[in-house]
């Protein structure tokens, strides 16, 4: 990694550690409400754009470093993401329904909300419509962020899951998304912290700890940390054989490391 993808990673670090003092400092009366409202929207746009900076360094830095086999993760990415897409369908079928504020009235909007169109016959163009008429209606702009990312267009992905954590700083899918660009960005260390915060929020997010296993044992070099994600991949029934298949390579190489 040059220099100045070392300094975007530092800048990161640092408006994220702003971020988790503003309350405190509020809490202390160091400052006021209102004044760490201002303060809280100039740190993400900054954050926005230092993330944005970091996907384009991705896209058009240098390859990784001896003993980082990230050219590997990014040949296999599409073709898990779209099994992983199979994982994910399932998933939400099971979980509670959503509540009032994601649904959506209006066109396109209130089909999709409800369940009664063909996402594959939706463009990008007509969920960027929905979604730009519904700025604050996160399972929307999921939906979009998850079809970006799911076809490799990380940049306009990357767009949309930095203002779903605007609007929910927990959503374990935007956290893990974002952790898994950046590992392709070839910043793990920070890409092991996005993952490591979408499992603390969901457990059950299975596609984290694909990813976290990646981020540990190719980017870290981590073997023996990543044996527990793997080892939980593996534990939930259903898996896409690929992604099953490649997860028992990976446990083996980081069991064999470790």
């Amino acid at each position: 990694m040059t220099g100045d993808a070392d300094v975007l990673a530092d800048q990161l670090e640092q408006v994220d550690r702003d971020l988790a003092e503003l309350d405190e400092q509020v809490a202390s009366g160091e400052l006021d409400g209102a004044t760490a409202e201002e303060l809280r929207a100039t740190y993400r746009t900054e954050r926005t754009r230092i993330q944005a900076e970091i996907a384009e360094f991705g896209a058009t830095g240098p390859a990784a470093g001896p003993g980082r086999d990230r050219t590997r993760a990014l040949i296999g990415t599409l073709a898990v993401l779209a099994a992983f897409a199979v994982v994910t369908v399932v998933l939400i079928n099971t979980v509670q329904q959503r509540g009032p504020n994601d649904l959506v009235t209006g066109g396109v909007a209130t089909d999709v909300a409800a369940g009664g169109v063909d996402l594959s016959q939706v463009t990008n163009e007509e969920m960027e419509q929905v979604v730009a008429a519904n700025p604050d209606v996160p399972a929307m702009r999921l939906a979009l962020a998850r079809r970006y990312f799911e076809a490799g267009e990380f940049e306009k992905a990357l767009d949309h899951y930095l203002i779903v954590l605007d609007q929910s700083p927990n959503d374990p899918e935007a956290l893990a998304s974002i952790g898994w660009m950046t590992f392709l960005s070839d910043r793990a260390d920070v890409a092991e912290a996005y993952v490591e915060r979408a499992l603390q929020s969901d457990p059950d997010y299975v596609q984290a700890y694909w990813f976290l296993g990646n981020i540990r044992l190719l980017g870290l070099g981590d073997a023996a940390g990543a044996v527990e994600p793997l080892e939980r991949l593996l534990s939930y029934e259903g898996l896409p054989e690929e992604i099953r298949t490649q997860a028992e390579d990976l446990l083996d190489r980081a069991r064999a490391g470790s």
